[in-house]
């Protein structure tokens, strides 16, 4: 659960695919939940923990923390201070194409999740905000990005470690993935989602919460508010539309579930500023 003071999105028109969100909170807890995008956080007040893949990790003011797709996170505040954040969120297509003429070929294999410890960095992506806040120049919005980016990178480089044997493979946690996208306006059964993994009901439970650490029901959930997010900020699609095609069986249903996600209403989300 959160309480927050003020929350804001910002979503910039010159370059789809990058959103930069700002808030403030008295108290919060994020239950575990995943992302579509590549989520870059910049602690600016408070403290936070953060855990995933059964570690845990401690964020101060300064610290960043970049947090890639499908990795199932949680955080809570300690201390009886406020917690700001400031967060980019890029798309995976985004970023590719911001490095697609550079030495980091391949990122979204080799990216993990990291917390940094910079304080050149932590000012470089304050910078980066304040500059897309202004509207100014698109040349110094562009150079800011890209460096903040590159150092973001060089920091987070890892080495590909080899797949974990007790959970689903790579290729089978795709093919669901990629099915449960296809069909997000309808139901699907838990049936389904073992056959195409070729196991067992019992078998595909424990092997998917092994794999992502969430229930496969929880972890659909989320799949359809993030597709929500991104149709909300690439379309004029109704919202009742938007609803109905994520599998919502209503807009007040979708309306409290983006809400608890991301303290905002969709229709607040879809502002541009």
């Amino acid at each position: 659960m959160a309480i927050s003071d003020s929350f804001r999105y910002q979503h910039i028109d010159t370059l789809p695919g990058l959103i930069i969100g700002e808030a403030t909170f008295t108290q919060f807890s994020f239950q575990p939940h995943f992302h579509l995008d590549y989520h870059i956080g910049l602690v600016t007040q408070g403290v936070l923990h953060q855990s995933w893949k059964g570690q845990k990790h401690h964020l101060t003011a300064g610290n960043i923390c970049l947090m890639p797709p499908d990795v199932v996170h949680s955080g809570v505040e300690q201390g009886e201070d406020k917690y700001h954040l400031i967060t980019f969120r890029i798309s995976p297509e985004r970023l590719q194409t911001l490095f697609s003429n550079s030495q980091y070929t391949d990122v979204h294999r080799v990216l993990a999740p990291n917390v940094i410890d910079n304080p050149l960095l932590a000012k470089r992506f304050l910078q980066l905000k304040n500059a897309f806040q202004l509207e100014g120049d698109t040349l110094q919005q562009d150079i800011l990005l890209l460096s903040s980016m590159e150092e973001l990178l060089r920091a987070s480089y890892k080495t590909p470690q080899p797949e974990d044997n007790n959970g689903l493979s790579k290729q089978q946690f795709l093919r669901i993935r990629d099915y449960c996208e296809a069909n997000l306006q309808n139901k699907i059964t838990l049936d389904e989602l073992a056959k195409l993994s070729g196991l067992t009901r019992f078998q595909f439970i424990r092997y998917f919460q092994k794999q992502t650490g969430l229930a496969p029901h929880t972890w659909l959930m989320r799949l359809r508010l993030e597709k929500a997010c991104s149709s909300l900020t690439s379309s004029d699609a109704m919202i009742t539309d938007i609803a109905a095609d994520n599998g919502f069986y209503d807009q007040s249903h979708f309306n409290r579930a983006f809400k608890a996600a991301y303290q905002v209403a969709p229709s607040i989300y879809r502002l541009r500023n």
